[in-house]
């Protein structure tokens, strides 16, 4: 996230009308700025071996038999005594640290996490300053062929100094081990590989094991990154600022996927995830006459609320927070007659502002069961700000689903509530990419959810790789393996709203959701070529640029358009059938005709009739 997300769209009181289109940052708006020190003012420092202790209570962890210890120093690396301090050994220093009582700094063996039997490897702070040495190489490895030959989800639990210095080139090596240990677990079982920050991770853990895993969760307290901050001020000359490693830091720049308050949350949330990811041990699969399980409400008028808490980081809970202010959307406009000159303006501005609108957390809390988010949100004092591109795993029946895609944040004015689009940069994409790396994995179909006028327009987001981004998220979402289906939600902007919305096996716009090559602003820019179009040429430019759902629909770029109702309740009822319809449809194929089908698919998006001359 970076440090000038601008967030735009009118006040609800202003005059649509008298405004100029554009990028969804009209001025006048405040500037979204990374929250400094708010989001650690419940922050405290976590003692990593005790917290250890009570994680493994909590989950009735069984050691395995398999104890290790180094037998012979094989590097002879000394440290030595000065003021009258003996030379020190790696094995003196050993017998020191085992004459205390203390064994070597990792241990694994199973556990039950809210009914699931897991495989639970940790690496514990209070030997070595659990440092990875050999020894901790060798119980990983044995742990990943534990949950191997049992076929069980692998949880593994850091608190780690880094590669330890006495075993030099040998300590090192076990980044490799760690490694080598998850690719094999992932070739040989579908099922999640979750890694816990606990403490501080530094160095060659940071590094190896903890990238490579499903999902990275952290409780906070933890301090995460490859370099310590005493590394980095040797290295720069320049004082590292207090707390910029630590994990709700690393959150906000997407190192981490989630970060719990304490240990009782992590078992909970981690028991959360092992639900919505696993199928029951008979599988019963979906038809068109599956009962809906989703929490629906009726009323012809109801309405979304939204809660704004405690300033701080929240989630991944779906509940409300206690002692939050409930607000609902500001007023809509009545709708106007389609031959409106003006309709399409204010259609396009609706997109923008109204909160009302379902997305994609709205669609995961109310469309699905099961459900548990992959994300935070920052509270602010008058925003509800989201990560740009979030993900979330949810069921419908028995099945579960990956889900992805832009989530708006939302703004407090007064007594009401309006929505600020999602601008992804190459951090969420590659957030996506992860995700749905997992999702693959796991067999599970996906769902891409897409409101968002377009990747993040800034020169930051150029140096880091947009393009790169977007390309590898298209070819991700088409080459996905199993069923794909794509929801424009709201706005579908440029090439950052085609990466979040995969031309793959069946495409549904909301019935209002609009879809450009570029948002109207700077489309006009562009055709008429000029920084600053005139409002005429704008709405000339967006009445005329085929942008609507049903635009899509006539033109074979999509294959449904579903109708919107003002209850949005009622809207995700109607999003809910149309996913249990195409994955009925989707999932009767082979995967080789799944992909075949795809391929002649996207081979067609043409559109405009092509002659051959």
């Amino acid at each position: 996230m970076s440090d000038s997300t601008q967030f735009g769209g009118p006040r609800p009181e202003e005059d649509l009308d008298s405004r100029l289109l554009g990028e969804g940052h009209p001025a006048g708006l405040p500037i979204f700025k990374k929250p400094i020190g708010a989001h650690l003012r419940n922050r405290s420092k976590v003692n990593s071996p005790s917290q250890l202790l009570i994680l493994q209570e909590l989950v009735s962890f069984k050691a395995s038999h398999g104890r290790w210890r180094i037998a012979k120093d094989l590097v002879g690396l000394v440290r030595r005594g000065h003021g009258g301090e003996k030379d020190e050994s790696y094995l003196d220093k050993l017998r020191r640290e085992t004459g205390r009582g203390k064994t070597e700094s990792s241990t694994y063996g199973l556990a039950n996490v809210a009914g699931h039997q897991v495989v639970l490897y940790a690496m514990n702070w209070d030997f070595f300053a659990g440092s990875l040495g050999v020894v901790s190489g060798e119980a990983f490895q044995a742990a990943a062929d534990l949950a191997i030959s049992k076929r069980l989800p692998f949880v593994s639990v850091y608190a780690s100094s880094g590669v330890r210095q006495h075993e030099n080139f040998a300590g090192l090596t076990q980044m490799t081990r760690m490694v080598e240990s998850i690719r094999h677990y992932k070739q040989k079982v579908a099922l999640p590989q979750v890694a816990v920050l606990l403490g501080n991770v530094w160095g060659g853990v940071s590094a190896s094991a903890v990238p490579n895993a499903d999902l990275i969760l952290a409780t906070s307290g933890t301090n995460y990154g490859f370099a310590g901050p005493n590394v980095i001020e040797a290295f720069e000359g320049l004082s590292v600022p207090i707390d910029s490693q630590s994990a709700e830091a690393n959150l906000l720049d997407r190192n981490i996927d989630v970060v719990l308050s304490d240990v009782e949350e992590l078992v909970w949330y981690l028991g959360e995830v092992l639900s919505a990811t696993t199928l029951p041990d008979k599988v019963h699969a979906l038809t068109t006459e599956t009962p809906s399980m989703i929490r629906n409400v009726s009323i012809a008028d109801q309405r979304r609320v939204f809660t704004f808490g405690a300033v701080g980081i929240h989630g991944p809970r779906f509940d409300d927070a206690a002692g939050s202010v409930a607000l609902q959307p500001a007023s809509v406009r009545e709708e106007r007659v389609r031959d409106d000159p003006d309709a399409l303006v204010e259609q396009y501005q609706d997109l923008m502002t109204d909160a009302n609108r379902i997305d994609l957390e709205f669609i995961v809390r109310y469309g699905f069961s099961d459900a548990v988010a992959i994300y935070n949100y920052v509270q602010e004092a008058d925003y509800k700000r989201y990560p740009a591109i979030v993900g979330a795993f949810a069921k419908i029946g028995s099945q579960p689903f990956v889900i992805v895609g832009t989530q708006s944040s939302y703004q407090r004015y007064g007594d009401s509530v309006i929505k600020r689009p999602a601008n992804p940069a190459p951090e969420d994409f590659a957030f996506m990419e992860r995700i749905l790396e997992m999702g693959e994995r796991l067999g599970l179909p996906a769902l891409f959810v897409t409101d968002t006028l377009g990747a993040k327009p800034t020169l930051e987001s150029e140096r880091r790789g947009q393009s790169r981004a977007i390309a590898r998220s298209i070819l991700k979402g088409i080459d996905y393996s199993e069923p794909v289906i794509s929801l424009v939600a709201g706005a579908l902007g440029s090439g950052g709203g085609l990466a979040t919305t995969p031309m793959a096996d069946h495409v549904m716009m909301l019935e209002k959701a609009m879809a450009y090559v570029a948002e109207p602003r700077s489309a006009a820019s562009i055709l008429y070529k000029t920084p600053e179009p005139t409002h005429d040429q704008i709405r000339t430019t967006l009445a005329t640029m085929r942008s609507t759902a049903q635009d899509q629909l006539e033109l074979g770029l999509i294959d449904e358009v579903v109708a919107e109702d003002a209850n949005p309740f009622e809207t995700v009822a109607r999003v809910h059938a149309a996913i249990l319809r195409a994955y009925v449809e989707l999932s009767a194929l082979s995967e080789k005709k799944l992909r075949s089908r795809r391929h002649d698919r996207i081979r067609g998006l043409r559109a405009f009739e092509i002659i051959q001359d």
